[in-house]
């Protein structure tokens, strides 16, 4: 269940097996640079509704698209040339972007969204990266959050954890979430930082919305 990868050079063999699980309707768990993630290919609606079942949120909630270019999400999202300009020095980093999507969003999607926006994720991870070129479409995905791995949320129950202070392992993300999982892939040695910023740019593209403050600066966005 678990493969283990160099982040620098993750194997092509891994790479196959994951674009695979994720073209017949499979979900896989890997790392970014702000957290662990469950993805889907956007294209499946059964996996699509995978992804909804296991996060267990509300339809209407957004997942993200994790993409590898601007370009690549421009045909997803709405993306002025003015807000090209303010956030092509961010990527890859540590940002989710929302905007108003596109009529290429794929209807798996757009089915369970009520409000008209999709928020776009360009991680600073060559493990991401590659499984977007292999399965050639961006990938939607979720964080993991330790409240879906018992051991993390018992944890925290008891104040054993200082707040926002926290890692989860892909065993524990096994032992907890292995049997909704077509693979887990492991990069080894990593260290997340915090979460993403969230910066809203789908109301109005030159007054921005910060939606969540992390550890992508945005002070150029005020």
């Amino acid at each position: 269940m678990i493969h283990y990868v160099i982040s620098t050079n993750p194997d092509d063999r891994v790479l196959q097996r994951a674009t695979y699980a994720l073209s017949e309707g499979g979900l896989i768990a890997f790392p970014t640079d702000s957290s662990w993630v469950i993805a889907a290919s956007p294209m499946s609606k059964v996996a699509v509704e995978r992804l909804y079942k296991l996060k267990n949120v509300d339809h209407h909630k957004h997942f993200s698209l994790l993409c590898n270019t601007i370009a690549q999400a421009s045909r997803y999202a709405f993306i002025s040339d003015a807000v090209y300009k303010r956030i092509r020095n961010k990527l890859p980093g540590p940002y989710t972007f929302v905007f108003t999507p596109t009529n290429d969003l794929p209807r798996s999607i757009r089915d369970y969204k009520k409000e008209k926006e999709i928020g776009i994720r360009i991680p600073a991870s060559v493990l991401a990266a590659r499984l977007v070129d292999y399965l050639k479409q961006p990938l939607l995905a979720t964080s993991i959050s330790k409240h879906m791995i018992p051991e993390l949320a018992e944890e925290e129950a008891e104040e054993s954890w200082p707040a926002g202070k926290y890692d989860i392992y892909s065993y524990q993300i096994e032992e907890a979430l292995g049997h909704l999982l077509a693979m887990i892939i492991d990069p080894g040695d990593f260290e997340f930082k915090g979460p993403s910023s969230v910066v809203d740019f789908s109301k109005d593209p030159f007054i921005p919305v910060i939606l969540r403050e992390g550890i992508g600066e945005i002070e150029s966005f005020l």
